[in-house]
């Protein structure tokens, strides 16, 4: 028997390297959850995204949530890594979610914030990703996707400068992912965001092949990491009224 949004930890190896993570199921019983695989972004960690995760379950989902190697549990030197290690651990946390006895293979989301939503916008690109959510999205050069992540940083005034400017879709590799993707996609943005500034948004945004599957949320206020109270429950307030509109058009 089930009960509210148990949780229940888990590791998987890739790369030689053990990632940990937690999985929230819902109290329901069902033959098929719809899930959802959530990726934190840089220096982040699974835990964040637990508050998100526990609501989801209640509404029917089966959450993912796993910290990428060298992050919070996981093994590894963060630093160490490119863009393509992390990538390849969040294939390989999607690929994992999609073997679970209980969840319907054909009805997996995923959400990433930052740094995560670079990494979630690549994974619609190479799996089958039914609803995607960006927050705050993250963009590099695609120059950067094998270098190590302690050559390039985030804060660095040339990256800043670079996502400053409009971007094709066919710049990017996650800009590219996105312009193929086909399903529904949630941005949210923060207004005073010190990492991602408008112009990367418009740039996703913009990507998007089909507005009318395009949610666009504005988050007033808001810093680019989310760890207030209020803006937390606002994020958690977004999320769930957008995935439970998911479950009602879902055929």
């Amino acid at each position: 028997m089930l009960y509210t949004h148990p949780m229940h930890d888990f590791f998987l190896i890739n790369d030689h390297l053990r990632l940990e993570g937690a999985i929230f199921y819902p109290s329901h019983k069902k033959d098929r959850y719809p899930a959802i695989l959530f990726v934190h972004g840089w220096t982040g960690e699974r835990k964040s995204s637990f508050q998100y995760a526990k609501s989801l379950a209640d509404s029917g989902y089966v959450c993912l949530l796993f910290d990428l190697r060298g992050h919070g549990t996981s093994q590894g030197d963060r630093n160490n890594f490119s863009s393509k290690d992390f990538l390849s651990d969040v294939v390989a946390a999607y690929d994992y979610l999609s073997k679970i006895k209980d969840v319907d293979p054909e009805n997996i989301s995923a959400v990433g914030s930052s740094f995560g939503g670079y990494l979630v916008a690549l994974l619609s690109g190479k799996r089958k990703v039914r609803n995607l959510v960006l927050r705050a999205p993250a963009d590099y050069q695609n120059e950067t996707f094998n270098m190590l992540k302690k050559i390039i940083s985030g804060k660095d005034p040339n990256i800043m400068k670079w996502r400053t400017r409009e971007r094709k879709p066919t710049e990017t590799y996650a800009l590219e992912a996105l312009r193929g993707f086909m399903g529904s996609v949630l941005l949210i943005e923060s207004e005073k965001d010190d990492s991602i500034p408008h112009q990367t948004v418009l740039n996703y945004k913009n990507a998007v092949r089909d507005k009318s599957k395009l949610t666009h949320v504005l988050m007033k206020d808001a810093p680019h990491s989310i760890k207030e109270g209020k803006f937390r429950d606002k994020v958690e307030r977004i999320l769930v009224k957008w995935f439970e509109g998911r479950l009602s058009s879902s055929p």
